[in-house]
């Protein structure tokens, strides 16, 4: 059980915004529920990612694994998947590159 709880008022991303960062308790990155995956103390996009196939956070050490393929898979789902659900998502990243090929 937690004997001091607190509540930021105006949430994580509003101290960031507010606090400077070198009077700030915050260490790493916040986890936001937008394309950024997460963000620094200064509100620019981290490192993390997110798997397209089961949409975890994934780390540079995350793309560095075998088992990280854009779009398709990565350490956290790669053995969870179905040879037919890699096939699909194989697809999707084929139509996704395609898409950004031409700018779309």
């Amino acid at each position: 059980m937690f004997k001091q709880v607190y509540h930021l008022e105006g949430g994580i991303l509003k101290y960031l915004e507010e606090m400077p960062e070198a009077e700030s308790l915050w260490r790493g990155e916040c986890f936001v529920f937008d394309r950024r995956v997460a963000v620094n103390h200064r509100l620019e996009q981290g490192e993390y990612e997110e798997c397209h196939a089961c949409r975890m956070p994934i780390s540079k050490a995350d793309r560095q694994s075998d088992h990280y393929r854009p779009g398709v898979s990565c350490p956290h789902c790669w053995d969870q998947q179905t040879e037919a659900g890699r096939q699909r998502f194989m697809q999707r990243e084929r139509q996704v590159q395609l898409a950004e090929q031409q700018g779309e």
